[in-house]
């Protein structure tokens, strides 16, 4: 069957700052098709969502839309492609939070004060052109509504920033950066349902990028970059399965079962109504490691801002870290020098585009020894010149991450540090941290994957 060209790439090139981003790039998007886009970290498939929404403009040659007519003004064709295309990025929520300077970081922990915070119908009662009905039930954007923007956890953020963006109109076309990252398997499924809903109930083709193989079921072709370049644009079909490259399972055990890192008795943590943990009782030992699972929203984030001094509720309930109770006397910043932290909400409030530094100086504030170690590893000379604002999303998250490594401290709490990241970064996180990380070091990993719940189950906490 043929189908006509709806966008196409005519010997476009893109640079900025400096950077050639797309040279002499030529793709046609096929009308009634739904695509995805895959490559490693770095090969330009974000820079293609921007050129297609236009937020990253050509220096020479054309994109050209079957749905918008070359006779027109600039305006007039600007006018429609915003009316027409709709793109949805990684980090949506930091244009969010700039429009909103009452939000502080790790603001939904904190009850007092007398901002009213908006919620999720506020959010997007203003814009809305149908109601929660027009949902899947599985999606429950009913039991969201009244909640306000901070309580939600990562994965309830992109729903919403997702049903915003379909609430202002009905696009043709949806373009989507990592939707699915940070979510767990039903949630991933339940997004999938939904993107496949709208899409065939409103005509909306679809665009997205990911690394996974659990993906809508409207999707149908794939484009794959390496380096800027397409290196194929066929039809999608599911992977067989691969097998995994053999990384050493997680032997590690306690150093010293009588010397607590972590531990709390009984703990219950409640928002008005709702009761995100409920009598928790949970000893982190001296060197161990561990997987903290659970579906979005079950409090696994909460957990860590305990650990991390952010929640102040860590004060009235039994947290006891280093072997001290909290408000026993030690500061908030004593306890965070002895922590190392990463985790989606840091990356809410990081604005990557402010950073005038380069990976490497970003690297090096830290005054390290030495970080050609860490730059081997994960194969960072590719981007670590590069200035920290032209960095994709994986890359910024290993730059993150070798940050983190760079003076390991006495604990590390990593929430979804896989996010973003292809299939050999993260076969080299794991890697690293099996083989690298002192002995002396503990550690506690939030995620979602399977294959990384099976590396690390030694020790698990799973949430209901």
């Amino acid at each position: 069957m043929y189908f006509a060209a709806m966008i196409t790439f005519h010997d476009v090139t893109i640079s900025s700052r400096g950077q050639i981003r797309l040279k002499d790039f030529n793709l046609i998007i096929e009308d009634n098709h739904h695509y995805i886009i895959r490559g490693s970290n770095g090969s330009g498939k974000t820079t293609l969502l921007e050129s297609i929404a236009g937020i990253v403009h050509a220096t020479s040659g054309t994109v050209e839309y079957s749905f918008i007519g070359s006779d027109l003004t600039w305006d007039e064709r600007f006018y429609l492609r915003k009316q027409h295309i709709h793109y949805i990025p990684t980090h949506a929520l930091q244009s969010t939070l700039s429009t909103h300077p009452e939000f502080f970081y790790q603001q939904r922990y904190y009850t007092i004060g007398d901002v009213q915070l908006p919620t999720v119908q506020d959010f997007l009662g203003a814009e809305s052109k149908f109601d929660a009905s027009t949902f899947p039930a599985s999606f429950n954007i009913g039991q969201l509504l009244p909640l306000e923007l901070t309580r939600l956890s990562n994965g309830q953020l992109k729903k919403v920033l997702i049903i915003r963006a379909l609430m202002k109109n009905i696009p043709k076309v949806l373009l989507l950066d990592y939707p699915l990252d940070g979510l767990d398997s039903q949630s991933r499924q339940d997004l999938c349902d939904f993107i496949d809903h709208m899409a065939k109930s409103f005509s909306i083709q679809v665009i997205m990028t990911d690394h996974g193989d659990q993906l809508p079921k409207i999707i149908d072709r794939q484009i794959v970059l390496d380096k800027f370049c397409v290196i194929d644009n066929s039809a999608y079909e599911v992977e067989p399965e691969r097998a995994e490259p053999t990384i050493p399972k997680n032997q590690q055990t306690a150093l010293n079962n009588d010397k607590p890192i972590v531990e709390m008795q009984g703990v219950r943590i409640k928002y008005g109504k709702h009761t995100i943990i409920d009598n928790l009782n949970w000893k982190i030992n001296e060197g161990e490691r561990w997987a903290l699972t659970g579906r979005n929203g079950s409090g696994k984030t909460t957990i860590f801002s305990l650990i991390y001094a952010d929640h102040p509720m860590a004060y009235s309930e039994k947290v006891f870290l280093f072997g001290k109770r909290r408000g026993s006397g030690e500061s908030m910043w004593d306890i965070k020098k002895r922590i190392t932290y990463l985790g989606p909400e840091q990356l809410h409030y990081f604005n990557a585009a402010t950073v005038s530094k380069t990976a490497r100086q970003f690297l090096l504030e830290e005054k390290p020894s030495s970080i050609e170690v860490l730059l081997d590893h994960f194969n960072a000379h590719t981007f670590i010149d590069l200035p920290v604002k032209d960095l994709s999303s994986g890359q910024l998250q290993l730059l993150l991450l070798m940050k983190s490594f760079i003076a390991p401290k006495d604990l590390l709490l990593l929430d979804e540090p896989f996010q973003f990241l292809d299939n050999e970064s993260k076969t080299k996180l794991n890697s690293f941290l099996s083989s690298q990380l002192k002995a002396g070091v503990t550690m506690v990993m939030i995620t979602h994957d399977i294959r990384d719940v099976e590396h690390w189950t030694q020790f698990r906490l799973h949430l209901q």
